[in-house]
């Protein structure tokens, strides 16, 4: 995800972000939001908001942009008050990384899956 209150997040973390925020949806829908880090899925969906905001060249000040603004600004400081630790000593290949390489090996995720999901949301 984006540091705080990076304007222009990268292609690869946006896709990250939407990918979190509808397997947090997924989750919950399933009876299974203890699974969900609602600390990381803020951030994420602050993210997207940013993107948003950045990419459809909305007003901070005025009409929607204002709120969306509001939003982002909420869901990231929620993010650093409600994230779990990330450093865990005792584990080794923990993180985005090493998890997107364990689900490539197990035949799934990758880039693949991340340009279908982008072409979903274009309606390609």
């Amino acid at each position: 995800m984006a540091s705080e209150r990076d304007p222009k997040p990268g292609t690869s973390e946006l896709l990250s972000s939407a990918k979190l925020v509808a397997d947090a949806a997924k989750s919950t829908f399933n009876k299974e939001s203890h699974k969900v880090d609602k600390g990381k899925v803020a951030g994420a969906g602050a993210d997207l908001l940013g993107a948003t905001q950045h990419y459809g060249k909305l007003d901070k000040d005025k009409g929607v942009g204002q709120y969306v603004e509001k939003a982002e600004t909420y869901l990231h400081q929620y993010q650093t008050s409600h994230s779990a630790p990330t450093t865990n000593p005792d584990s080794h290949g923990t993180g985005a990384a090493a998890k997107d390489s364990e689900t490539a090996a197990a035949g799934g995720g990758g880039v693949g899956d991340y340009m279908k999901m982008a072409q979903g949301f274009l309606g390609k």
